[in-house]
Order: structure tokens, then sequence, then C-alpha cells
């Protein structure tokens, strides 16, 4: 038996082939035996390979040695066929496939036993089949297989590839065929041999391996954080977060970028001592800050992470970035901005307290100053802030508290008696806000000391009274002797009056002459009592006025009557000027004819010659009734600030010119003003007097009005006709009940009324009407509700909600003084009444207000 020539060798980069093989190897087989070098086989691999020398069977087997790899070389030549038994154990140990088949057909000529194992079909059928390993071919892979193995085989080249195949139970496998060609006598392609190898755990694998890799690719690069590995001392991965934190187009931009091009020079040393720790002694930085530079040559401040890794076979760092600049300077913002507002809090004059529930969580040296505690024992744990409560404040605390814990409204404003710690007792205005404080809510507190001020209020309040209490002993006094004068002033003119008429014919001219002047004297006095007298009451609101239709022509006339005489007896021109249709106004007759006959009596009385003219007129919703005189006239400065101010006139003392008490003007200005009119003076030194008195017109003629609760009038019928006709839903807030009565009495037969007697109460029925869809079309609001919820707050808070934007909202008030009608527009009211109001007053301003045009939003 000849020996059988076997060759065993671990292939090394230095030496990769035994000396006896060197020459006889051909360059296929190198190249084989160099891939299997770098790229050590898990289990056993089989080639054969034809040689210059005869066929050579080259066996790759895994063997604990560096590389991992043990080749052996079987000289086929003295293996058949007298070790054909050697030969056949050996090739069906290989766990793969061994095969034969012809160069131009691909049908098979040999198939190792493995192959029944590898598709389950017997090895019979691979042999008789002429088309068996194209026919089992997976159909989706089958012209690509074929037409590679015969584009290749033509070619004369040993292949390598995989594809799939069809087992007999149906199941698919995937296998990797390695081919050789062996040449005829001609160098044509006569036979193929192969290893069949069953890949399909590891192709199952390696699909697994690629989702695996694709979706952690994916995850990379969608991560917001910038990542990416640093290996051999350059940039080999940047994700698109990497290039937008390094200012780069396209993560590519970065790639080969040192540690030089991309760290600030300030850090550069620190991040290349990192990576040397995280390289070479596989230590991760779990955290890190540093400066980088941009490609932009801007700089940011950063925090990393760093990790060991593998890449390509060599160690790398896997590195992860995010940009913390912005974050650094709203924190260095935030931090100057806490230390201002703690230097406010302070500093701040005003005492200042942060408080959740009862219990202060931070006070100011102002509040410790104000209350006489400690800091320290104000924000005790055990301190119970309802100790500073004075006894008669705490029911208001725990109002508002209740209030609170209901989620009702709280008016931020309001004042309390607080108890210092020595027992002294301060009235103080808190403000309280709600705040978030630590993440939870808390109230920030301000304290103002009303103490000075209420003991001036105080003080004040005790004047006023006294004072009103002298004026009103003033009024009574001159009540008293206006009375006591008129008496006797009305016997003195009744006597001289009759002596007049007895004795006409009787006595001399001169004697008569002194009889009409004790009268005129007399009837001068008696006016300057019924000035004094007037004015007394229009001062302490005694005198009412009524409300009635005055016909301005009608007056004119009548005080052509009066006063023309005196005029001409003067030698003066009269003239009167009064349209042909009556000019109507509101006001009360007697007190409008009074006011107007102070007027034109000074303008008789002051005018020496010329005209005294009287016209009548309407324009923009106000009748006019004008007095001009041609008389010396006054320096515009004292009609503006002297004219209506009580026992004033122009010339005073020796260099009096006219008799008088300078109470004329006064008066008619407040009767025109209590009347809701404007009295407008247009004069100068040496061009006479002009005097209007503006009235509000009157669009139809009413009958005066019997009383504020029934009145009977052509206007109020009409106006009860267009609210009905309306019918609109009214809110009526007012505490007082009797004023709500009269009110709801007053509406119930031209609108569907709603009474609230608070704030609470109406807030209550306006959400109730939102819940269901609905509106008032009105609301009257008194100012003067009850407890801390004024009717400016509730205004404010109906306000809030953007159906009652543009609603309607009438204030109610009984006090005139001091709000004007701007007053009550600037805070947001539509209009006011002030009571106490009757029914023609009140049905004209729900007519104005709910038949305007809509605001625009």
């Amino acid at each position: 038996m000849e020996a059988v020539s076997i060759t065993c060798w671990t292939p090394t980069a230095e030496a990769p082939l035994p000396a006896e093989l060197a020459e006889r190897l051909p360059p296929e087989a190198r190249r084989w035996i160099e891939t299997l070098r770098e790229n050590p086989p898990q289990a056993p691999l089989a080639h054969p390979f034809d040689t210059a020398t005869g066929p050579l069977l080259l066996l790759a087997l895994p063997y604990p040695s560096d590389p991992p790899l043990l080749v052996v070389a079987l000289d086929l030549r003295t293996i058949f066929p007298e070790t054909d038994t050697f030969f056949r154990t050996l090739v069906q140990s290989l766990r793969a496939v061994l095969w034969e088949a012809d160069a131009r057909t691909f049908r098979f000529t040999y198939v190792s036993p493995q192959a029944e194992e590898l598709l389950g079909y017997p090895v019979h059928r691979w042999l008789e089949e002429p088309d068996f390993w194209t026919a089992h071919i997976h159909p989706e892979d089958r012209d690509r297989a074929v037409a590679y193995c015969r584009e290749t085989t033509d070619r004369g080249e040993d292949h390598d590839f995989t594809y799939r195949m069809i087992c007999a139970d149906g199941r698919v496998v995937w296998v990797r065929d390695i081919v050789t060609v062996v040449p005829d006598e001609q160098g044509r392609p006569h036979r193929l041999r192969g290893l069949l190898l069953d890949i399909t755990e590891e192709q199952e694998t390696r699909r697994e391996l690629e989702v695996f890799r694709q979706r952690y690719q994916d995850l990379i690069s969608n991560n917001p954080i910038a990542t990416g590995v640093y290996c051999r001392g350059q940039v080999v991965y940047a994700n698109p977060a990497m290039a937008r934190l390094f200012g780069a187009e396209r993560p590519e931009d970065l790639l080969g970028k040192t540690a030089t091009d991309l760290i600030h020079p300030s850090n550069l040393e620190a991040a290349l001592e990192n990576a040397r720790k995280v390289v070479e002694r596989r230590e991760p930085v779990s955290y890190g800050r540093g400066r980088i530079q941009r490609l932009d040559g801007r700089s940011a401040i950063v925090d990393f992470r760093g990790v060991p890794i593998t890449w390509e076979g060599a160690r790398a760092v896997l590195f992860f970035m995010w940009d913390v600049s912005e974050q650094l300077r709203t924190a260095r913002r935030l931090a100057e901005r806490e230390a201002q507002y703690q230097a406010l809090f302070e500093n701040a004059p005003a005492p200042m307290y942060v408080r959740r529930d009862r219990q202060f969580l931070l006070v100011n040296p102002a509040f410790v100053r104000l209350t006489g505690y400690t800091a320290e024992e104000l924000t005790a744990p055990g301190f119970d802030a309802m100790r500073l409560i004075a006894p008669q404040s705490i029911p208001v605390v725990q109002e508002r508290l209740a209030r609170r814990r209901q989620g009702l409204p709280v008016p931020p404003r309001y004042e309390l008696w607080i108890r210092r710690k020595d027992g002294k007792e301060i009235l103080v205005e808190a403000i309280s806000i709600n705040i978030r404080w630590e993440g939870e809510p808390a109230v920030l507190g301000f304290f103002r000391d009303l103490s000075a001020q209420h003991e001036a209020e105080t003080y004040l309040q005790q004047a006023r009274r006294q004072a009103e209490e002298a004026s009103q002993l003033k009024s009574r006094f001159l009540e008293l002797m206006t009375h006591e004068i008129r008496t006797p002033i009305s016997t003195i003119l009744g006597y001289a009056d009759l002596l007049r008429d007895e004795l006409a014919d009787r006595i001399p001219p001169e004697l008569l002459e002194f009889i009409d002047v004790i009268r005129e004297s007399g009837r001068r006095l008696l006016g300057t009592l019924s000035d004094v007298l007037d004015l007394s009451l229009l001062e302490t609101q005694r005198r009412r006025l009524e409300t009635e239709a005055v016909n301005l022509n009608e007056l004119a006339r009548r005080l052509e009557t009066d006063f023309a005489p005196m005029a001409r007896a003067k030698g003066l021109r009269w003239e009167t000027e009064v349209p042909e249709q009556p000019v109507r106004v509101v006001a009360d007759e007697e007190a409008l004819h009074r006011a107007l006959a102070n007027i034109v009596h000074n303008a008789v009385k002051f005018t020496e010659s010329g005209t005294v003219q009287l016209r009548v007129g309407q324009h923009g919703g106000e009748g006019w009734i004008q007095v001009r005189d041609t008389g010396p006239g006054m320096d515009p400065a004292f009609a503006r600030t002297g004219l209506f101010e009580p026992f004033r006139q122009e010339s005073e003392g020796t260099n009096r010119h006219h008799e008088g008490a300078g109470l004329g003007m006064t008066v008619a200005r407040r009767f025109v003003e209590a009347m809701r009119g404007r009295i407008e003076v247009d004069t100068a030194p040496g061009r006479g007097t002009t005097v209007t008195v503006h009235l509000p017109l009157l669009e139809a003629q009413p009958s005066p009005t019997a009383s504020a609760l029934h009145p009977e009038a052509p206007d109020l019928r009409r106006l009860q006709q267009r609210l009905r006709a309306h019918h609109p839903r009214i809110l009526i807030v007012e505490d007082n009940p009797e004023n709500a009565r009269f009110l709801e009495l007053a509406l119930q037969d031209v609108a569907e009324v709603t009474v609230a007697a608070d704030a609470t109460r109406a807030l209550e029925a306006i959400d109730a009407h939102l819940l269901e869809n609905r509106r008032f079309d009105l609301i009257l609001l008194d100012l003067n509700l009850p407890g801390d919820f004024n009717g400016q707050a509730l205004l404010h808070e109906i306000r809030r909600r953007p159906a009652y934007h543009h609603v309607p909202v009438v204030a109610q008030t009984a006090y005139a003084e001091p709000f004007r009608p701007e007053d009550f527009l600037a805070e947001g009211f539509d209009g006011f009444l002030i009571k106490p109001i009757d029914r023609l007053t009140l049905y004209r301003e729900l007519d104005r207000l709910l038949t305007r045009q809509p605001t625009p939003s």
C-alpha cells in the first residue's frame, strides 16, 4: 500500500503556504486560502483544485491557533484508487455536499451523500434528473443564479455565490455554492466541481443582524442628540444632529476631522485626555462639559458622553454631544433676575410676604418691622398666619378663604386690622395675588400701613361733620332770616302799592317818586333773599326740581313781558326771535324761569344803550335760549373764573358801578346744571355779552309727570311700546330690596327681568344663561354692592366673558358727585343713572342703548 500525501499547516501573513506547495498551488487556491485566513470559518470547509501535478483537495478546519485555522492538503493521486475507502469516508464526514457536474448542461455527475440531508431528495434523483439543479432553485433566484454560473463558467472563472433552493418538504434553504471550473485538454470548460453549503442559519442571522443594524442606524441618524464615532484620531461617523451642531451642511463634511479641527483650543487637551481614557483604558466618560469649535468659527458649550466601542476592528469612542449654550445663558439670566427680584423683595419699603394656606414661606424686612416678629418666628412651621389678624378682621379673612376654596372671585385689595407682636392693632391695606411657589399654589401679599391715613381720615371726617353741621346751621339760619325778613318786606311792599294807588292824585309827584323808590328797593331786597334761599337749598340738595316739558318759545314771551318795559324805560331796544315750531326741553319751568330772569335782569341792568335780544333755537339734541346785550362786556378771564362764584362782581369795592349781591349768575348756573344743562358765556370788554343756556331737547311734548313711578305721558307710552316690541332680557344687580322692587315693577311689562342681590348671584345668573346658550341684553348694575366685590369689580369680571364684551352695562348710583359721565365711560360702563330714577329717564336710557348700532368686535 502506498503512502497517502497529506500536508497540514496554519497560514499566517508571513508564511501563507508550505514550501512544498508554494509552486504547486494555482492562483485560485492561493486566493481561497487567503480569504479563509482573513475570515476563519466556523465549520470545516473543503475545495478541490487541479494543479500541474494532479488534483488536490484542500480542507479548512477550525483550530485553536492564531489565526484559528488549520489547512489540510490531500494529494488525490495518492488516494485514488488505492485509498478510495479513505476518500469516501473523508467526503462523507464533511458538513457539505461535494458535487461534480457537466460544465455545459449543469447536470450532476456526482454528489456526496449529504445531498439528501440538504434538500430531502435521494442522491439518485440529483444524478438522474438532467435539470435537477435549475429546477430546485427558488423561482425568484433561478434566472440570476443560472445566468451568473453560465457567464463565469464560460469565462473559465471559479465562482462563489449564494441563492435559495426548494426542499422536498417545501422549505426554503439558503446555500453557498463554491465552484471550480475544470478545463479539458484544449483549456475549454469541461467539468464543474464544488461544495454546496447550507447557510440558512447564517443568512437568517445575517438578515436579523441587518434588521438590527438598520434599526440602530435609523435611531442614530434620527437621534436629536449629536452622535459620532472617533477612531484612529479622526471622526469616522457623524449623524445629522452632529452636522447641525458643528455647522456642517452634511454629516460627511465632518468625516476625517480631528480633535484639533473641532475642539476649542481652551478645551483641546482635556478632550484628548478623555479620548485616551476611553480608547486605551476602555473607561467610559459618563459626563463632561467643554467648548467646541464650529466650522463657521463660532464656539458653543456642550455636554458630552463617551463610551468605548470597536470600529472595523479598531478601538474607538462612541460620543454624544448636546448644545447647552442657550441653556447656560437662560440659567444666567434667570439667576440675575432672581437676584434682582430678591433685592427688590428685601429692600422694598412695602411689607411683603409669600404664604401658602396659613403658613408664611418668606417675609421681607419691612414686613418684619411692621409686625414686630422676627423673620424666623414668622416662617417657623408652627406659626399660624391668623395670629396676625385682629379679632374684628377675622370674619373678613375667613370669608375670603371660603370664597377662594369655592373658586369664587376674591377682590385683590381689601382693608385689614392686624395685631403686632406687642399687641398694638394697625389698619393696613392688603393686596393678595395668586402665584406658584416651588411648583405649588401660593399667595404673594403686600401690606400698606394705613394708620396715619386712618387718623387723618378720622380727623377729616370729624372736620367734615363739623363743617356740614356748620353749613346746616348756616342754611337754617338763612332760611329763618329769609322767612323773618320776607314777611315784613311783603307788608312794606303791600302798603307801598296801596299808598301809590290811593295817593296818586293827592300828593306831589316827588312824593310819588319816594313811594316808587320804596317799592323798587323792596323788590330788589326780596329778589336777593330769594337768591340766598335758593342757593342754600341747592347747596344742601333740598331744592327738588321737577322734570317736565318746557316750551322755550312761551318762556321767551313771558320774559319779554317781564323785562321789555324795564328795558324800554332805560331807552333800550328789545328784540325777541323765536322759531315757528315750538322748542321743547326737559326742565323745571319755574327754576328755568328764575335762572333766565337773573340773566335777563343783568343784561338790562348793565346795558346803558343799544339792544337786549332774546333768541330761541335747537341743535344737536339740545334746545337753547340766548340773551345778548350791547353792554360794556366783561373780561373773558373773569367770565370763566369769577362770574359764577357767589357774591362776586367784576367791579368791587370803591370801583363798584352797580348794586347787587353777586348771586344772580351763581343761582342761574346751579339751576341749569341741576337740570342737566349748561351755560356758555361769550364776552369781551366793549362788545357786550352773550349768555346761552342749553338744555336736553324733548322729542315729543309730554304732560308734567304725576309721580316718579307712574308718569302718564305720550313719550313714556311710545318708549314702552318700543321696549315691549324688543322685549329684552335685563339683569338687575341691586342690593337694596326697595330699589330692586321699583326697577322690577318699572320693567316687568316691557322686558324679561332677573334680579340679583349681589355680585356672586349676578355671575351665577350670567353663567347659567350662558350654559343655556343665552345672554342678557342689558345689565343695570348698582355701584355700591355689599362686601368687597363692588360694582366696578363685577363689571370687569363680566367683561372677561367673551359673550359680554359688548353687552350694555348701566351704572346706578345715588351720588351725582364726584362722578362725571366720562368717569363712568372710562370705567367701561355704557351709561349711568342717578338715583332717584323715574320711569321716563329709565326708559330713555334703555331705548338709547338697546337701539344703538352694535360696536364692532
